[in-house]
């Protein structure tokens, strides 16, 4: 998904109730920086305009976590005595920076619309289903409140769309919302069929009982059928030597296809036999 494809959509939804922003981020007082959590750095500010009582928003990050992921806050602000004093506080609410279908990043800082008492935040995942996620918040009896929460998934190609509702939390306050953000797992293996001399590739499964399932499908036919790789993401490898014998490896790691392929040669190599690559790819799930 294209970034002008995705300030486009973003402002059209935000039309619907308030003017949208697409552009440069307004450089953040000393203040903003200051309110960061520890193990956090600013990566986006908004303020509502120069008056009095402003609104301003900002998003803080961590450092990659060990699956590359970078965890991020929202605080709101309302400038009290010409600074931006915090009034909200939430972990849940902006989307990891691999929080998608396909690991790429959800949220855009340009998607952000802020007007006086008004909050909107709009986050894609640009995956095989692309959606949209569009979480609305006012200030109410002097406290930023959910107003709406709504999840857009698009039938890809089909041009259908539908419509989820998110839970509101019981207290109905920002600092409850829950995005419902996850960085997704997958689970891959390699089978063969030694007799038919076949083999599948199985990519992309979510849960380790939804791989057996996709296993037990493709060996449905016979006993000659064997896992020869099982892992949760990475890359894998599948080499024959000249009696159709099949050697294979896997490699828990995203950028370790040629690891993966030396592996499995060296495996089949050891066999005695001439050995050729038959297939080596990688998926982009969590490791």
């Amino acid at each position: 998904m294209t970034y002008a494809w995705r300030c486009a959509l973003g402002v059209a939804t935000a039309m619907m109730a308030f003017p949208a922003f697409c552009g440069a981020p307004t450089q953040a007082p000393a203040e903003i920086a200051v309110a960061a959590s520890a193990g956090t750095q600013l990566l986006a500010f908004k303020s509502s305009g120069a008056q009095a009582d402003a609104d301003a928003v900002a998003v803080y990050e961590t450092a990659p976590d060990a699956q590359g992921a970078r965890h991020r806050d929202l605080v709101v602000f309302r400038k009290q005595s010409g600074k931006f004093v915090p009034e909200a506080r939430n972990d849940k609410i902006i989307a990891c920076s691999k929080c998608s279908q396909f690991h790429d990043d959800p949220f855009d800082p340009d998607l952000i619309t802020l007007s006086p008492g008004f909050l909107v935040i709009e986050q894609m995942d640009s995956g095989e289903q692309p959606s949209a996620t569009t979480l609305t918040f006012a200030r109410e009896g002097g406290a930023w409140r959910v107003k709406e929460a709504k999840r857009v998934t698009f039938e890809g190609g089909r041009g259908l769309a539908t419509a989820e509702v998110l839970p509101m939390p019981p207290s109905g306050a920002l600092k409850d919302m829950d995005g419902r953000w996850e960085l997704p797992t997958f689970f891959n293996a390699i089978v063969v069929n030694d007799k038919a001399r076949t083999f599948s590739f199985l990519h992309g499964d979510r849960t380790a009982a939804e791989l057996d399932t996709h296993i037990a499908a493709t060996c449905k036919d016979g006993p000659d059928c064997r896992v020869l790789v099982r892992q949760q993401d990475g890359c894998m490898s599948l080499v024959r030597d000249d009696k159709f014998r099949s050697f294979a490896a896997g490699v828990a790691d995203r950028k370790g296809k040629q690891k993966a392929k030396s592996q499995a040669m060296a495996a089949c190599q050891a066999g005695g036999g001439t050995c050729e690559e038959v297939r080596t790819d990688c998926s982009a799930g969590a490791l």
